[in-house]
């Protein structure tokens, strides 16, 4: 890694330390893309600069990622969760900071035993994001079951859905011809919106294009 992806790697921590002290909104996006967005980051750039990982290598990351998911466990099992306003909130505890730096000590004793058993790969700078990606993958797989186990939803997106509603619509069936829209399979009714309409909000875009489509060759004629 060079020194700035040194400095952006530093800066994504400060950054995950300050929210989780201060609190925030628990969205599944940022709960679940972030942590493979780094890690698929983090073994991209591995395999740059014709890096060629030998076996010891290999056990070297393996066993520094068993940490670091580890310690991420313990970090998803110590965030506190609880409702406000409607909405999922979570916030790591003060005591949160040992976890970190449990995850600092363990990454930097980890490359320098990689660097004394002649591990290059594993013993470079490289590894930073993909470890760390690895930890709040460790985390969500404590989080993501706690959450769903409490019967609490997910803090909902920019669209005002949730992330599993988001990713079930879009793979989801189109509904039949007979089906009314937002209601695919069968399914119950839509929740109803502040104005008292019904319906997938994309649904709703579309008829209001449908109908500015309809007034504008009304008056073409």
């Amino acid at each position: 890694m060079s020194f700035f992806e040194v400095l952006a790697a530093v800066a994504v921590v400060v950054a995950l330390i300050a929210r989780q002290l201060r609190g925030e909104a628990l969205t599944g996006r940022r709960l679940m893309l972030l942590p493979v967005v780094l890690t698929v980051i983090g073994i991209a750039d591995l395999s740059r600069h014709d890096r060629h990982p030998t076996s010891i290598d290999v056990v070297c990351l393996v066993v520094g990622a068993l940490l670091a998911a580890a310690i991420g466990a313990a970090q998803g099992a110590a965030i506190r969760l609880e409702r406000r306003a409607g909405v999922l909130w979570a916030r790591m505890p003060a005591v949160g900071l040992w976890l970190w730096a449990s995850l600092v000590v363990t990454r930097v004793g980890m490359m320098a035993v990689a660097h004394v058993v002649d591990a290059k790969v594993a013993a470079s700078s490289a590894t930073i994001l993909l470890m760390l990606g690895v930890n709040r993958l460790g985390q969500a797989l404590v989080l993501v079951p706690r959450v769903m186990s409490s019967g609490m939803a997910f803090a909902p997106e920019r669209d005002g859905r949730t992330f599993p509603e988001q990713v079930s619509q879009r793979f989801a069936p189109p509904p039949l011809d007979d089906e009314a829209p937002g209601r695919p399979g069968g399914a119950g009714p839509a929740a109803p919106y502040a104005d008292g309409r019904q319906g997938d909000p994309l649904d709703l875009i579309r008829d209001r294009r449908r109908q500015r489509r309809a007034r504008r060759f009304s008056d073409w004629r």
